[in-house]
């Protein structure tokens, strides 16, 4: 009995001995289909699994921004502005100058563009912005001021606005009358006011996602003043025929030629 113990206990620390060789031989090898008695070998799993049973998804590949095509010269004295993004463009007399405005100030999302346009004697002439913050406010039927367009022409600009009083883009040239007729002009996507009267008239046009509100003219928004009020960043007039001369005049055009030509990512 003790002869057979003894060989029993000696076969099974052969029966041992081999085993473990067979699984150092496959750790050596890189083997990972080692089959031990009758299990299969684990299948390749689709998806990384956390040690709290959650599955983990590889990080999802950044999807890049749209981008304008390149844009041929217009010539006749003219040239193109593009970003180095690619994301606006627009055409405008040679000679005239584009700088980028590095503080902006308040009302706007990080991640924004923000231009300024002046002519060859460094007058400013428009101001480009996207990323603006949308802000809404009340406005009482009293403290509306009344409003006239000089113009207002269908631009062909991407705009995502649904809500009411929206309207296809234009490119318009408004008065608001306070103490004096204040003019602004520029792109927008939304009427001014009911009964031709408003607190305030925007210039923006709400843009796809990447650009957010976005703003091309000489404001991006126009309220009248009263006597008491100061700083009003567009020009005035006297009355409503000084400022269709103003309007009217050759030098405008290139304006309103340059904003028209504005072309945005979509």
């Amino acid at each position: 009995m003790a002869r057979l113990a003894m060989a029993r206990s000696a076969g099974f620390r052969l029966l041992s001995s081999a085993v473990l060789l067979t699984v150092a031989a496959a750790s050596i090898t890189g083997c990972d289909d080692l089959v031990i008695g009758d299990r299969p070998p684990a299948s390749p799993s689709v998806g990384a699994t956390t040690e709290g049973g959650a599955s983990a998804t590889p990080s999802e590949t950044p999807v890049p921004l749209p981008m304008l095509p390149e844009r041929p010269a217009p010539g006749d004295g003219w040239t193109v502005f593009t970003d180095e993004q690619r994301l606006v463009s627009f055409e405008l007399l040679e000679g005239w100058t584009v700088e980028t405005i590095e503080d902006p100030g308040e009302g706007f999302d990080e991640g924004g563009l923000h231009f300024e346009v002046s002519n060859a004697e460094g007058q400013r002439l428009a101001q480009l912005h996207t990323r603006i913050t949308p802000v809404s406010e009340e406005c009482a039927p009293d403290a509306a001021s009344p409003y006239v367009v000089l113009s207002s022409e269908p631009v062909d600009i991407p705009s995502t606005a649904e809500a009411e009083g929206s309207i296809a883009p234009r490119f318009v040239v408004r008065l608001a009358q306070g103490f004096r007729f204040f003019s602004s002009y520029g792109l927008t996507d939304v009427v001014g006011g009911a009964d031709g009267a408003a607190c305030v008239l925007k210039n923006t046009v709400q843009g796809p996602e990447h650009i957010g509100l976005y703003s091309f003219g000489d404001a991006t928004e126009l309220r009248a003043l009263d006597p008491t009020q100061v700083g009003s960043r567009t020009e005035s007039f006297a009355t409503i025929a000084e400022a269709q001369k103003r309007f009217g005049q050759k030098g405008f055009d290139q304006i309103r030629r340059m904003i028209m030509s504005l072309q945005v990512a979509s």
